[in-house]
Protein backbone atom coordinates (compact mmCIF):
# COMPACT_ATOMS: atom_id res chain seq x y z
CA UNK A 1 0.00 0.00 0.00
CA UNK A 2 2.57 2.25 0.66
CA UNK A 3 4.08 1.76 -3.09
CA UNK A 4 1.30 3.45 -4.46
CA UNK A 5 1.00 6.09 -2.23
CA UNK A 6 4.53 7.00 -3.32
CA UNK A 7 3.93 6.58 -6.15
CA UNK A 8 1.11 8.94 -6.42
CA UNK A 9 2.96 11.22 -4.33
CA UNK A 10 6.03 11.26 -6.73
CA UNK A 11 3.08 11.39 -10.10
CA UNK A 12 1.80 14.65 -7.77
CA UNK A 13 5.86 15.91 -7.45
CA UNK A 14 6.10 15.95 -10.96
CA UNK A 15 2.42 17.40 -12.31
CA UNK A 16 3.30 20.34 -9.50
CA UNK A 17 6.90 20.81 -11.23
CA UNK A 18 5.62 20.55 -14.79
CA UNK A 19 2.34 23.11 -14.08
CA UNK A 20 5.36 25.19 -12.41
CA UNK A 21 7.27 25.05 -15.36
CA UNK A 22 4.28 25.92 -17.67
CA UNK A 23 3.83 29.11 -15.67
CA UNK A 24 7.18 30.22 -15.66
CA UNK A 25 7.16 29.58 -19.47
CA UNK A 26 3.85 31.40 -20.04
CA UNK A 27 5.69 34.54 -17.76
CA UNK A 28 9.17 34.97 -19.18
CA UNK A 29 8.18 34.45 -22.72
CA UNK A 30 4.80 35.10 -23.44
CA UNK A 31 5.09 38.88 -24.00
CA UNK A 32 7.59 38.31 -26.54
CA UNK A 33 5.89 35.58 -28.34
CA UNK A 34 2.57 37.65 -28.14
CA UNK A 35 4.65 41.09 -29.64
CA UNK A 36 5.99 38.74 -32.47
CA UNK A 37 2.84 37.47 -33.36
CA UNK A 38 0.68 40.75 -32.85
CA UNK A 39 1.11 42.09 -36.59
CA UNK A 40 -0.12 39.59 -38.23
CA UNK A 41 -2.78 38.67 -36.30
CA UNK A 42 -4.08 42.41 -36.79
CA UNK A 43 -3.40 41.89 -40.33
CA UNK A 44 -5.36 39.10 -40.66
CA UNK A 45 -8.48 40.43 -38.78
CA UNK A 46 -8.22 43.85 -40.41
CA UNK A 47 -8.35 41.42 -43.86
CA UNK A 48 -11.67 39.51 -42.45
CA UNK A 49 -13.06 42.61 -41.13
CA UNK A 50 -12.60 44.36 -44.64
CA UNK A 51 -14.08 41.73 -46.83
CA UNK A 52 -16.89 41.09 -44.38
CA UNK A 53 -18.18 44.85 -44.33
CA UNK A 54 -17.36 45.63 -47.89
CA UNK A 55 -19.50 42.27 -49.01
CA UNK A 56 -22.54 43.00 -46.25
CA UNK A 57 -22.59 47.04 -47.71
CA UNK A 58 -22.87 45.86 -51.60
CA UNK A 59 -25.22 43.15 -50.24
CA UNK A 60 -27.45 45.87 -48.58
CA UNK A 61 -27.53 48.57 -51.54
CA UNK A 62 -30.22 48.49 -53.94
CA UNK A 63 -28.80 47.60 -57.53
CA UNK A 64 -29.39 51.62 -58.72
CA UNK A 65 -27.18 52.39 -56.25
CA UNK A 66 -24.74 50.14 -56.95
CA UNK A 67 -24.21 51.23 -60.77
CA UNK A 68 -24.08 54.92 -59.20
CA UNK A 69 -20.94 54.09 -56.69
CA UNK A 70 -17.72 54.91 -58.16
CA UNK A 71 -15.15 51.40 -57.59
CA UNK A 72 -12.17 53.46 -57.08
CA UNK A 73 -11.87 57.59 -55.56
CA UNK A 74 -9.22 59.93 -57.17
CA UNK A 75 -6.86 62.03 -54.12
CA UNK A 76 -7.53 64.38 -51.58
CA UNK A 77 -8.52 67.46 -52.87
CA UNK A 78 -5.69 70.15 -51.93
CA UNK A 79 -6.75 73.17 -49.31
Amino acid sequence: MQKYLNAIGAVGFVLAAANTAVIVFAVVRGPAIVEENLGKVQALMIEKMHSALSDSVTEAMPSQVKELMPSSTGPALPF
